[in-house]
C-alpha cells in the first residue's frame, strides 16, 4: 500500500523519481559541486550523492541569494534535480525552483523524514498538494 503525505503548499507538474533524503538543511551553493551534482560538503548526511533526477527531501533551506540562480545553472547543465521537498522553505529557494520549472514543496503532514528514504520511488502531486510514496528502496 502506498504512504500518502500531505503538504501545506505546493507548485509545479506532477513528476516520480527516486527521493534523496537529507537530514540536514541544503544549500546548493555551499554543500554541492555545482559542476558535477555530487554533495560535497564534508560531514553532509548525503555527503558523495548525486541530486541529479532525484527528488530532494529536506527538512530546511540554508544560504541566502543563490538558490535563486542556481537551480537554473544546474538545469542547463543537465544535472539538476527533478523536484523539491521542503519542511521549512524559503522564498528565494521558491524563486528558483519556479525558474527552474522545478516542483516545489513546504510543510508535510506526517514528518516525510520519518516515512520516506533515499532511493524510494516518490510522486510529488504539487495540484493535490500530496507526496506518495510508491516503491520502497531496494
Amino acid at each position: 500500500m502506498n504512504r500518502v503525505l500531505r503538504v501545506h503548499r505546493a507548485w509545479g507538474p506532477m513528476i516520480e523519481a527516486p527521493a534523496l533524503v537529507m537530514r540536514e538543511g541544503f544549500s546548493p551553493r555551499y554543500d554541492l559541486d555545482r559542476l558535477t551534482g555530487v554533495i560535497s560538503r564534508i560531514g553532509h548526511s548525503v555527503q558523495g550523492e548525486s541530486i541529479k533526477g532525484r527528488i530532494l527531501v529536506i527538512p530546511t533551506t540554508k544560504g541566502g541569494v543563490a538558490g535563486g540562480w542556481a537551480f537554473f545553472d544546474l538545469l542547463a547543465k543537465g544535472i539538476a534535480p527533478a523536484g523539491l521537498v521542503f519542511g521549512k522553505l524559503n522564498p528565494v529557494m521558491v524563486q528558483g525552483a519556479v525558474l527552474a520549472g522545478m516542483p516545489v514543496t513546504e510543510g508535510w503532514t506526517p514528518n516525510a523524514l520519518d516515512y520516506v528514504a533515499s532511493g524510494n520511488l516518490i510522486r510529488i502531486d504539487p495540484a493535490n498538494r500530496t507526496i506518495t510514496v510508491l516503491r520502497k528502496a531496494g
